[in-house]
């Protein structure tokens, strides 16, 4: 009897020496989990802001052919990018313009606010070129000068290439030149608006990628 008591009391305490043990290490391999996890992000995170000089125009469009607007703003893209070279981006960019053509029912001060996702390729360690879909509104402002009439959703695509003009080697972060192509159609048709059914732009960004 004194024998099996024994027995039970060292089968017990195994079973807690077991439980306790499972018990530190669950915390121990969750906090490794999480910092994997932000290590994996931290080492694929592609990230980049720019200062942006734009100008858009009317594109295979009879409504307002002479529709000009130039100007800048600042865009902003976040995402990840893998070892492959393959990376996706989300971002938004916001310009101001102003109307430079010759119709002085258009003049004024534009605003064109947008989001994109992009899907983006490195194609060496210092160029890098992406497509993406863009939506947004362009609209002009601000005060009397703001007309229903001149204010759209805009649907679209683009390309964009990016280069480093200065490696990231050489600061903490590359110093980058972009440029971007794209189309836009108008959502909203005569008479609810009077900008072109459809638009192109062309950008030029300088500024900082991750």
């Amino acid at each position: 009897m004194l024998r099996l008591k024994r027995a039970r009391l060292r089968l017990a305490l195994l079973v807690l020496g077991l439980t306790l043990t499972l018990g530190e290490a669950r915390p121990v391999e969750a906090a490794g989990a999480a910092a994997s996890a932000a290590r994996y992000i931290g080492d694929h995170l592609a990230f980049d802001v720019a200062g942006v000089g734009t100008w858009r125009a009317a594109w295979t469009d009879d409504r307002n052919p002479g529709f000009h607007l130039a100007g800048g703003g600042g865009e902003i893209n976040l995402g990840l990018e893998f070892e492959s070279g393959l990376g996706f981006l989300l971002g938004g960019r916001a310009l101001f313009l102003s109307h430079v053509g010759r119709d002085e029912g258009l003049s004024g001060m534009y605003i064109d606010a947008s989001g994109h996702a992009m899907a983006q390729l490195r194609l060496t360690d210092w160029v890098r070129i992406g497509l993406g879909a863009s939506a947004g509104r362009l609209w002009r402002c601000c005060g009397d000068s703001a007309d229903a009439d001149l204010s759209a959703t805009l649907l679209g695509g683009f390309l964009r290439l990016g280069i480093d003009i200065l490696p990231r080697n050489a600061l903490p972060r590359a110093l980058g030149l972009w440029m971007r192509f794209g189309i836009d159609g108008t959502a909203g048709t005569p008479p609810a608006t009077r900008l072109p059914q459809s638009s192109m732009n062309i950008a030029l960004g300088l500024g900082l990628r991750l």
